[in-house]
């Protein structure tokens, strides 16, 4: 059995674990922290060797303090928006951008959380916008959505 089916085998199977109820509450929060600029909530939710990569860059930090500094100055240095989608079984979101030039959010990634138990252990942010029309998301989001 490959590594990559025994992780998307406990992906799965974490999932499961925690319930509809709970895994709904999580991603709620996490949208909610990320839509707020809020770096303590998500790093709260994240466990303490959590990862955080954005392919195709080459860059990629491992660890709550690491990704606490880098937050504020890539991912949550201008708003966003998450729309949930499910990517390969796993919780995902489309995350849109503000774009002040366009007065609205553009595409930004597929962003996919990894859970273990009822933390985040890595977050990996596919920067490829071309794949949002796959997924059924919209090419851009209204001002104030």
């Amino acid at each position: 059995m490959s590594e990559y089916m025994a992780q998307k085998r406990s992906q799965q199977s974490t999932l499961r674990a925690l319930g509809d109820d709970e895994v709904r509450a999580l991603v709620e929060r996490y949208v909610d922290a990320w839509e707020r600029n809020d770096v303590a909530g998500v790093v709260a939710m994240l466990t303490e060797d959590a990862t955080f990569a954005m392919p195709p860059n080459l860059a990629w930090f491992r660890g709550r303090e690491a990704i606490a500094a880098f937050l504020p100055t890539g991912p949550m240095s201008r708003p966003r928006r998450f729309r949930p989608i499910r990517a390969n079984g796993q919780l995902a979101f489309g995350t849109y951008i503000w774009e002040p030039e366009l007065d609205r959010f553009r595409p930004n990634s597929i962003h996919l959380i990894d859970l273990r138990g009822a933390q985040i252990c890595a977050m990996t942010a596919f920067l490829d916008r071309a794949v949002f029309p796959g997924f059924g998301l919209p090419d851009h989001l209204p001002a104030g959505s």
